[in-house]
């Protein structure tokens, strides 16, 4: 039991060491002014089309808690949102902050790392965006997570088919 709660501690203070890293380096320099080519590449091929992007934000070191949270964040996705990935209309991106395209995004977002960010992309052009911040605390209770990011992308898609 004891070593249960150490490891569970570790587990905490690990990702509360990749938190405090990606705080540390938010002075990084000004990204160039051009997106990136993997983004750019996206939003042409979906410029006439809304697209929901799912952005997971971490760094290239990452804690056992930090890998969960984005397995357990695709997996919901790809679980709920199939028809919808085949088609474009929803976009599951893992993003490093550590490279060059994963400051440009962390600097237009305002993440940090183990942030997922849900961006609602019309002609181009990012119309809203929600940090879903209450993700990192349900990670103890897998429905509850998938749940509520669920959810908020199924309220993203519906905004997009009213606007």
């Amino acid at each position: 039991m004891a070593f249960r709660c150490f490891l569970m501690m570790a587990a905490c203070w690990s990702c509360l060491g990749c938190r405090t890293a990606a705080r540390s380096n938010s002075q990084d320099p000004a990204p160039s002014a051009s997106d990136p080519p993997a983004t750019r590449a996206q939003a042409q091929s979906a410029a006439s089309n809304t697209v929901v992007y799912a952005y997971y934000f971490h760094q290239t070191f990452r804690c056992m808690s930090c890998q969960m949270m984005e397995e357990t964040a695709a997996r919901a996705i790809e679980e709920h949102f199939g028809p919808q990935i085949k088609t474009g209309q929803v976009v599951w991106m893992p993003v490093n902050i550590d490279k060059a395209e994963g400051k440009v995004l962390r600097q237009q977002f305002g993440a940090q790392a183990t942030d997922l960010v849900l961006a609602r992309v019309q002609n181009g052009v990012c119309k809203e965006s929600k940090k879903l911040e209450e993700l990192a605390g349900l990670m103890d209770r897998p429905e509850s997570f998938s749940k509520y990011l669920v959810d908020e992308i199924v309220a993203y898609l519906s905004s997009a088919q009213k606007g």
